[in-house]
C-alpha cells in the first residue's frame, strides 16, 4: 500500500506543516501518530522513531532540524570561503 500524495493515510486531505520557507508533507492520524514518512505506517505492528504522538510534537522536531540544519550549512559555507 503506496499512499497517494493527494490524500492522507485515512483517506481525507494531505496535512502539511510550513516550517520557515518549507512545506513538508505529514502522514497519519490521531489514532496512529504523524511522521514525514508515508513508509512509518505499512505495517500494524511496525515501529518507528519518525512516529510523533501529536502534529505539535511532530512541527517542533522539523522545526530543530530546520534550525539545526541550517546553522550547519551556513558555518560550512562559511568556512570554505
Amino acid at each position: 500500500m503506496t499512499p497517494n500524495l493527494l490524500m492522507n493515510l485515512n483517506g481525507g486531505p494531505p496535512t502539511y506543516l510550513r516550517v520557515g520557507a518549507g512545506v513538508y508533507p505529514v502522514y497519519g492520524d490521531e489514532l496512529r501518530g504523524w511522521s514525514p514518512r508515508a513508509d512509518d505506517f505499512q505495517g500494524l505492528g511496525a515501529s518507528s522513531p519518525y512516529v510523533y504522538q501529536s502534529l505539535d510534537e511532530l512541527f517542533f522536531a522539523l522545526v530543530n532540524l530546520c534550525v539545526s540544519g541550517g546553522a550547519a550549512r551556513r558555518g560550512a559555507q562559511h568556512r570554505s570561503h
